[in-house]
């Protein structure tokens, strides 16, 4: 269990479409997961830090347009003045194969795991 943690949502969009089908590239959400970790870097220790290496990474789940998704980032381990963060990321809505209104989207009872990251960040 992660003992420090935050969480943030990014609704994918049309400008994060890489590939054909609306399929969201694989750095985008690398991106937004270093985000997270600079985030709870800034709310546990005061600054931002700096990423000294990229341990894990992950893809499960593929993200499209319109998918909603949700960045959990927590501290694994600490040694000296390094740090470990884990990153996921949970398909949280999406947008349906057929919509019967432009606007639809479907709430995911079960989020499925998109992607993890590890980060080994110095403060």
């Amino acid at each position: 269990m992660m003992k420090d943690t935050i969480t943030f949502r990014y609704r994918m969009s049309d400008r994060d479409v890489f590939y054909g089908g609306g399929v969201v590239n694989g750095a985008r959400s690398i991106t937004l997961m270093e985000d997270a970790a600079k985030r709870l870097m800034a709310k546990t220790f005061g600054n931002t830090g700096r990423c000294v290496e990229v341990k894990k990474v992950r893809l499960y789940t593929p993200c499209f347009a319109g998918d909603y998704m949700e960045y959990i980032a927590g501290i694994r381990k600490q040694e000296g003045n390094k740090v470990l963060i884990e990153v996921r990321s949970f398909k949280i809505i999406e947008v349906p194969t057929d919509p019967p209104y432009p606007s639809s989207i479907d709430v995911l009872e079960n989020p499925p795991l998109s992607t993890v990251v590890q980060f080994w960040y110095e403060y």
